[in-house]
C-alpha cells in the first residue's frame, strides 16, 4: 500500500498556524461606527446563511479586519476573493514543495502534479475575478465559482493516489469553501 508522503512537524506546523490564524483571528477596530457593524454583520450574515457552510463563512469573513468596516457586497466580494487567493496560493506553495521533495511513489508524484495543475488554475480564476469585480461582475461570478474546481480535481487525485495529508485536505475544503463564498456574494454584483 503506498504511503503517504511524510510532511515535517514544520512544514505541518507551519501550515496549521496559517489556517489557525486566518480562521480565528478576529480583530476589531478600538474605535468603530456601530452602525456600519451593524451593516457589515447584517451583509455577512445574509451571505453565510446562502453559502454552504454558515458557521466557516462567519468565522472566515470575520477573520479579515475589514469586514466590520464593509459597506456593501462589492466590498465583501473583495475581502472573500483576496481570502481565496491568499488560501489557494498556500496551498499551491505546499503541494509545490511536496512534489519537489524526495520523490514519492509514481503515483503520488501523478497526483500531486495533477493538484499543482489544479490549484494554478485555482488561484488564477480566484485572480481573475478580483480583477473584473467592477469591469464584469458576471465573469468576476463565473470565475470566482470554477476556482473551486482546482481543490474537488486536487481531492480526486489525492485519492486515487492514496494521499493522506491534513494540510492538503484542509487547503481543499478552504479553497472550495473561499469560492463558494466569492461566488454567492458575487450573485449581488450582477
Amino acid at each position: 500500500m503506498p504511503m503517504a508522503p511524510a510532511t515535517t512537524t514544520t512544514q505541518h506546523s507551519v501550515i496549521s498556524m496559517l489556517l489557525f490564524f486566518l480562521l480565528t483571528t478576529t480583530t476589531t477596530p478600538l474605535f468603530f461606527n456601530a452602525h456600519a457593524s451593524s451593516s457589515s454583520s447584517s451583509l455577512v450574515e445574509g451571505v453565510c446563511h446562502e453559502s454552504q457552510n454558515y458557521s466557516f463563512c462567519i468565522q472566515a469573513m470575520h477573520s479579515d479586519p475589514r469586514t466590520s468596516s464593509a459597506k456593501n457586497h462589492m466590498d465583501l466580494a473583495v475581502i472573500s476573493i483576496e481570502l481565496g487567493i491568499s488560501n489557494s496560493t498556500g496551498t499551491l506553495n505546499y503541494i509545490a514543495r511536496m512534489y519537489r521533495s524526495p520523490k514519492p511513489d509514481p503515483r503520488q508524484q501523478s497526483a500531486l502534479k495533477g493538484c499543482l495543475w489544479g490549484y494554478d488554475g485555482a488561484v488564477s480564476s480566484f485572480k481573475s475575478a478580483l480583477m473584473e469585480l467592477k469591469v464584469d461582475p458576471l465573469t468576476a461570478n463565473y470565475d470566482a465559482k470554477v476556482a473551486g474546481d482546482g481543490a474537488v480535481y486536487c481531492s480526486g487525485f489525492m485519492d486515487s493516489a492514496g494521499i493522506k495529508d491534513l494540510a492538503m485536505s484542509d487547503g481543499n475544503f478552504f479553497t472550495s469553501s473561499f469560492s463558494n463564498i466569492a461566488f454567492v456574494i458575487t450573485n449581488y454584483l450582477g
